[in-house]
């Protein structure tokens, strides 16, 4: 599978699931659907960021490398994604339970930080 091909099927996956977060937002009503409707509205958001992050990661190391980005940086910007969708996605859950404050977004942070500098060191 080429760079190329993968990166089409991300941008195909990512405004697919894009469209399903507008629809759970324009089409469901949480009072009525309950619990349903803010898992559907929590796993759409989280794959959407995730997209939109590992897109504009991949992008920028496109961009900043002087050869062809190889595999290996590709699957970084995945990874690198996923912690931004994950982070995004908790940061919203947070807000929407009335729990965020500055110091417990940076702890989130930190977090997910500690995870990566795990993923790097290893």
């Amino acid at each position: 599978m080429t760079l190329r091909s993968y990166l089409w099927g991300l941008r195909i996956g990512t405004l697919t699931s894009f469209a399903a977060l507008c629809a759970v937002i324009f089409l469901t009503d949480p009072i009525d659907i309950g619990y349903i409707a803010f898992i559907l509205f929590y796993i759409t958001f989280f794959l959407t960021m995730s997209g939109m992050s590992i897109l504009l990661l991949t992008w920028i190391w496109q961009h900043m490398a002087k050869d062809v980005v190889t595999l290996g940086e590709v699957g970084m910007a995945v990874r690198q994604g996923i912690l931004l969708g994950f982070l995004m996605s908790a940061l919203i859950g947070m807000q929407q339970m009335r729990v965020l404050l500055w110091w417990d977004a940076l702890i989130v942070v930190v977090a997910v930080f500690l995870i990566e500098l795990y993923f790097l060191t290893r």
